[in-house]
């Protein structure tokens, strides 16, 4: 049995042991923190790769699913990544445009906004949508078009050319098919076989069935008729030229461009983008090519520099052998064209011999 001293030395040990337990204790933690730190990092849970399955599974299904477009494929797979989901983002819910922003349209004079389809928010216009939208996002058809949103009043409404609640008028010319409202400055008018709305006056044009397109009544009779050659891009800006809103160019070789984009070419090349064939007919030509061979007749090419080519004139479609080269340019002897490409050259070219003009392979 133990005497009280002992009861007592112990009582006396257990309070003054409290700093010294707190003190264990904090070396207890700060061993635990090396420990921890010292411990290698734990291995990555199954989850994280039932979701990467899962992810790539759904980006499998979105290219196997033939009913998307490549831009909505795109969309789709891009909001996929970023969140590491396996659905696509909600839409955004529609936004009504406040007072301050009713006449940001710069494309058409109309008193209403459209509401677009594809995204449920309310724009100016198609135009608006596409230039407004982020990239990637489809642009928008403007046959699905159904409601619209009053700029007056902000009542949204079921598309037509009256305001249900003011009874503004949206536009004076309006076409429910293609869901246009604008003024009739413009003169537009619907063209059944295009499918769409074409400015300039009904009058002013006639449809070309072989062409698919409405041409001028002016140049009807004498342009060239190509199948579905306005089904095409321009050359120059590569927009869709058969729904594009500026007008076409038919160039002398057949193919189209955009009046504006072929005006832009003009300044620093007068070859067709596509064939490489000059667009300026040959008489208006003709006082350059003359201006050119004389600087090359008063600028022989040095004897170290001297070659003969092979030829292929771009215009008339004449191969030409053994000319004499020159950095200005290789004249065609069939049509006094510069307008040729170099075939095939051979060193050594007597500037003395005449070339043979005319000769053309088989």
């Amino acid at each position: 049995m133990a005497s009280g001293d002992d009861y007592v030395m112990i009582d006396a040990d257990m309070g003054d042991s409290d700093d010294d337990i707190n003190e264990d204790d904090e070396e207890d933690e700060e061993d635990e923190e090396e420990m921890a730190e010292d411990a290698p990092a734990p291995a990555p849970e199954r989850v994280e790769d039932d979701a990467a399955i899962a992810r790539r599974r759904a980006i499998q299904a979105i290219q196997r699913d033939t009913s998307l477009s490549d831009a909505e494929k795109r969309m789709r797979i891009q909001n996929l990544m970023s969140g590491g989901r396996t659905e696509v983002t909600p839409q955004q819910a529609p936004v009504v445009p406040t007072p301050e922003s009713r006449n940001v349209c710069g494309h058409y004079e109309r008193n209403c906004n459209i509401v677009a389809p594809c995204c449920n928010r309310v724009f100016g216009c198609r135009i608006c949508h596409d230039e407004m939208s982020p990239p990637g996002h489809p642009p928008m058809n403007r046959f699905h078009v159904r409601e619209v949103v009053c700029k007056l009043c902000n009542t949204r409404q079921a598309a037509s050319n009256h305001c249900i609640s003011c009874q503004t008028v949206f536009g004076e010319y309006h076409c429910h098919i293609c869901n246009l409202w604008m003024a009739q400055s413009r003169k537009p008018f619907h063209c059944h076989q295009c499918g769409f709305c074409r400015v300039g006056g009904r009058e002013s044009f006639r449809h070309c069935n072989e062409c698919c397109m409405c041409i001028s009544v002016s140049v009807f009779n004498t342009h060239q008729c190509f199948k579905d050659k306005y089904k095409n891009n321009c050359p120059v800006c590569r927009e869709d030229m058969f729904s594009s809103r500026q007008s076409p160019q038919d160039l002398p070789c057949g193919h189209a461009i955009h009046a504006h984009c072929f005006r832009k070419l003009a300044g620093f090349d007068y070859r067709c983008p596509i064939c490489k064939k000059t667009v300026v007919s040959q008489q208006s030509m003709a006082a350059a090519w003359e201006a050119r061979a004389r600087d090359i007749a008063e600028h022989p090419m040095p004897a170290d520099l001297q070659r003969s080519v092979d030829i292929i004139c771009n215009d008339c479609e004449a191969r030409s052998v053994r000319q004499n080269w020159h950095f200005l340019g290789t004249q065609c002897p069939s049509c006094s064209s510069f307008n040729t490409v170099q075939d095939q050259a051979s060193a050594g070219g007597d500037p003395g011999a005449p070339p043979q003009n005319g000769q053309n392979r088989p």
